[in-house]
């Protein structure tokens, strides 16, 4: 069982991008690739509250799990965002044994 460390529920694109350390380029790339498979950004964690974006940071680590952690990196661009991606998993979630 994972045990999630956010103080939010909900935190805003920069507070995000801060904590994984990665550009919006890099975010606006993932959610560009997510939607051109048919995707909705919602399902990333994606909440638009008025004009506003706010991220749901416990169904973006899933998703970043899910979808980012797996592929081995080959490019040293992809290396240093998954460090980066691990990095983020491992201060905010904590695995419980039941």
């Amino acid at each position: 069982m994972l045990n999630y460390k956010f103080d939010q529920g909900m935190v805003r694109t920069a507070k995000l991008l801060d904590e994984l350390s990665i550009s919006l380029a890099t975010l606006n790339f993932w959610k560009t690739q997510w939607r051109q498979k048919g995707n909705s950004c919602y399902d990333m964690g994606l909440r638009l509250i008025g004009n506003k974006a706010y991220w749901d940071p416990i169904q973006f680590v899933n998703w970043i799990v899910q979808f980012k952690l797996k592929n081995k990196p080959t490019q040293p661009e992809q290396k240093a965002d998954q460090t980066k991606l691990i990095a983020f998993v491992t201060r905010n979630v904590e695995m419980k044994k039941h």
